[in-house]
């Protein structure tokens, strides 16, 4: 089995978590898919970006071109 790169003994999680969760949801990734690709939770990733000041996206997306919901 692979091991997770991403992975941590400690409580608190390594720079390298915190590096790819941030570059990954600045790219565009939702917090459930940046947490399942390293290994948590969502709780996990919300909190970890909060508490690096990263502005979090509103949830959803109904209102985009594509939607019948546009106004």
């Amino acid at each position: 089995m692979k091991k997770n790169p991403y992975s941590h003994t400690g409580p608190h999680p390594n720079k390298a978590r915190r590096t790819a969760v941030k570059a990954l949801y600045e790219a565009g990734m939702t917090i459930r898919d940046v947490a399942a690709r390293v290994g948590t939770t969502y709780q996990a990733v919300h909190a970890m970006l909060q508490r690096m000041g990263v502005p979090i996206r509103p949830r959803g997306g109904s209102t985009g071109a594509h939607s019948r919901h546009r106004k």
